[in-house]
């Protein structure tokens, strides 16, 4: 026989208990819903009034837990009010709940408003027959019909969406959930107000601040006031008198909520005080002496509440706050790009170990041996040089081999006499040598190039691991929304009746970005200073990077940088060419950074053109995406030595990027001609000592780099090979020395005294930078 693991049930015994937990579960609500409708029935409004009971019953449905709404609805109307008065409640709730039945499972009755309609109905109907039997000077039929049909109909669509359990999908659903918890609760305290102890302290009005000072706790101030607000007016509703429980509840949730994070005692002190407060606001009109004791008890029971219990007490309403699916989301991204770089990086080690070179190029014993099988081999002497005298003759050979090597042949003179005597196809040997050597020479070029397009290919995983490593970091930073920003925009747009979808965010950098869309934006855009106000009510300076076009409904705006610039160009293409093979250009990014831009093609005219516009383009568009300039600039170089030989070769690339929240500069050269840098009343030349891109022989040679923090009023000046072709640059240090400060105007003058002293003999172009503070 097999013996059953400890521990486990057999699937009888696992199936009789979850049938026995199931029995569990319907025993306890048949006696939660009893227990409902019995507590409900006794709560009363104008004195004699008892919609809640009927209510409950409709919200409970046609089921099991509608037999049992039923039967303590029942109990509760003619215990609590006797015969004669309850009949009529327990005959509407048995027709109500006929009704429910008989509809149970019918698309009419899962609809929303079925129930509380017919439960409307029946109520309007039985109160207008109970009229008959009203003594004289009673309260107006109509009014009594009314509020008890009001009643009944909102509370039962409430009560049976608080009887409804599952998950809720939408935030709205969730709301409405909650606030039908919140009214069910306070229908039942209602009821339990009913009950007072000494003639002073209320059972429901203790229980109603609890929950009050519960919420206020955990949910804060709005929280606070949203539920003494409801529970004040249920109060009120029994007490026939002024609303003063609505005003007292609301206030003592909205002034404690504010002490919620300075610990229970604080927070229970302020609760009295406000309480306290509230009625001394209403001791000219009437005193309520019993409101401070039942603050002072409710406040008793909350300090003697664990912290589990206080926290699900405070579920009774609770504000839909944000949670953080956003962030972990960007995590989870950030974590798969990193993974994904990391992953590029281990095919970069893994190719780069199979693809480097083994050893030396081939022995050029070797270039001898291949002479000797094609001449050789059809000599009669053959046995005799390279057997009987192999000696000599690898003796021989190893004499001619330094002289061969340096000048790149082999001459019949390199070899010693007496080799030369006895070879007699020397001739044709020699001959064979050359041809040898110059193959030799041809695959060892080949192989190096070979060699360089291979490390340029790998080279490109390792810079793609960075690019992706750069993506995760700022996916992964803390940087992201701003609830409170987008809470300010948000009230801001509706003030001026403007419905849009707004978002404020900070970007892995840390520059905030506004972005408002919505069909309807002409009412901010019609005011002259929108942006002002903007920029007020996200608390920093805004700015408009692109021009909105008309009928536009996306408005996107970026936090405005400290510092501004102002760049001149000025170029001139060399003499006897229809184009310059220059390029220069410059742009700012989403980051608030300046990147200004300038390549020399390979060459002159439309060849050197086409080359340093496509530099210029492949950079912008990594520049622009956020790519690192360092790591830009290699992948740029990979690209070039892929594309060289007879297409696309070279070009020389200067780079100054200036980052305009901090003035941190910094330039990336491959092969550039000099820059200069004028910061106060001192001039810096910046050069490089790298080749042009494309020329470097190893993979991954990063470009000369220089940083530095440019200060207003620093003066930056980028030129071509053109304007400064030799050391001399002591007329363009005079000429930043001046006091030009138009940029354009300044490169103009530095163009023209190049061209005065060099002639147009290259391509010239000169961009020129100011760095200045922002009006």
């Amino acid at each position: 026989m097999a013996i059953p693991e400890t521990g486990k049930l057999s699937a009888p015994e696992a199936l009789r208990e979850k049938q026995g937990d199931r029995r569990v579960w319907i025993v306890g609500r048949c006696v939660f819903y009893s227990l409902m409708g019995f507590v409900l029935s006794l709560a009363r409004v104008q004195e004699n009034g008892a919609p809640f009971g009927m209510a409950f019953v409709a919200g409970a449905g046609g089921g099991i837990g509608g037999v049992c709404a039923l039967l303590g609805a029942a109990l509760g109307y003619l215990t609590g009010g006797g015969l004669a008065w309850g009949i009529r409640y327990v005959a509407a709730s048995v027709l109500i709940y006929t009704l429910a039945h008989l509809f149970q499972e019918t698309s009419l009755e899962r609809t929303a408003f079925f129930l509380p309609a017919a439960a409307a109905a029946v109520m309007a109907l039985t109160g207008w027959l109970g009229s008959f039997s009203l003594p004289v000077g009673e309260v107006p039929l109509p009014a009594a019909v009314f509020l008890e049909t009001a009643l009944v109909f909102g509370t039962s669509y409430f009560f049976r969406d608080a009887l409804q359990g599952g998950l809720r999908y939408t935030e709205s659903a969730e709301l409405r959930h909650s606030i039908s918890r919140m009214i069910l609760t306070a229908c039942a305290l209602i009821a339990l107000s009913r009950l007072v102890l000494f003639h002073t302290v209320s059972l429901g009005r203790v229980a109603a601040l609890l929950l009050v000072i519960c919420s206020a706790m955990k949910g804060g101030m709005l929280t606070g006031a949203a539920v003494g607000t409801v529970l004040g007016l249920a109060m009120d509703v029994t007490s026939l008198g002024a609303p003063f429980y609505t005003m007292a509840y609301a206030l003592s949730g909205l002034l404690s909520g504010v002490f919620g994070r300075h610990g229970r005692l604080v927070f229970t002190l302020s609760f009295i005080l406000a309480g306290a407060l509230a009625v001394v606001c209403a001791w000219s009109t009437a005193v309520y002496i019993s409101a401070l004791f039942e603050t002072f008890c409710a406040s008793v029971f909350f300090l003697l509440l664990p912290s589990w219990l206080v926290s699900q007490t405070a579920l009774l309403l609770q504000p839909m706050e944000k949670g953080s699916g956003e962030s972990g989301l960007r995590r989870f991204v950030a974590q798969r790009v990193r993974n994904l770089g990391e992953a590029y990086g281990e095919v970069y080690e893994i190719v780069r170990e199979s693809v480097e070179d083994p050893g030396n190029d081939e022995n050029v014993a070797r270039v001898f041996d291949r002479a000797a099988d094609a001449v050789c081999v059809h000599c009669k002497n053959k046995n005799r040089c390279w057997n009987a005298e192999y000696m000599d003759t690898l003796s021989a050979m190893n004499d001619a081999t330094k002289a061969m090597l340096e000048t790149g042949s082999l001459h019949a003179a390199d070899l010693p006499a007496h080799f030369r005597e006895s070879c007699t196809g020397l001739e044709g040997f020699v001959a064979a040598v050359n041809s040898e050597l110059r193959g030799r020479n041809y695959r060892r070029q080949l192989r190096l190039r070979l060699r360089e397009s291979r490390a340029a290919a790998w080279g490109q995983y390792s810079e793609v691991a960075q690019v992706l490593g750069g993506v995760a970091d700022e996916l992964g930073s803390l940087n992201g929304s701003d609830p409170a920003a987008e809470r300010r925009l948000g009230r801001y747009l509706r003030s001026l009746d403007i419905d849009a979808d707004s978002a404020v965010y900070r970007d892995g950098s840390g520059r905030i970005h506004v972005v408002i869309e919505s069909g309807r934006l002409s009412p901010l855009l019609r005011e002259s200073d929108y942006l002002e106000k903007l920029s007020q009510t996200v608390g920093v300076r805004l700015c408009q990077p692109d021009e909105l076009r008309e009928g536009q409904s996306r408005l996107a705006l970026l936090e405005a940088e400290p510092l501004a610039v102002s760049v001149g160009i000025a170029a001139l293409k060399k003499r006897g060419e229809s184009v310059s093979g220059d390029r220069g250009s410059y742009f700012k990014t989403d980051a608030g950074v300046l990147c200004v831009l300038l390549s020399d093609g390979m060459g002159t005219g439309g060849e050197a053109a086409q080359d340093s516009a496509r530099v210029v383009g492949i950079l912008e568009h990594f520049l622009r995406s956020g790519v690192d300039p360092a790591v830009a600039m290699k992948i740029l170089n990979s690209v070039l030595l892929l594309r060289g030989g007879d297409g696309w070769g070279y070009a020389t690339v200067d780079l100054m990027c200036v980052d305009l929240f901090s003035g941190e500069t910094s330039f990336y050269k491959y092969g550039a001609a000099p820059s200069f840098i004028r910061s106060g009343k001192g001039i810096r030349r910046i050069e490089g000592e790298t080749l042009a891109a494309g020329l470097s022989p190893a993979e991954g040679t990063p470009p000369d780099m220089v940083r530095m923090r440019l200060k207003p009023g620093a003066l930056a000046v980028i030129v071509s090979d053109g304007v400064l072709p030799d050391e001399e640059d002591g007329w363009l240090k005079a000429l930043l020395n001046g006091e030009e400060t138009d940029m354009k105007q300044l490169a103009r003058t530095i163009l023209r005294a190049a061209e005065k002293l060099y002639g147009a003999s290259d391509d010239m172009t000169v961009l020129t930078v100011r760095v200045e503070e922002r009006r």
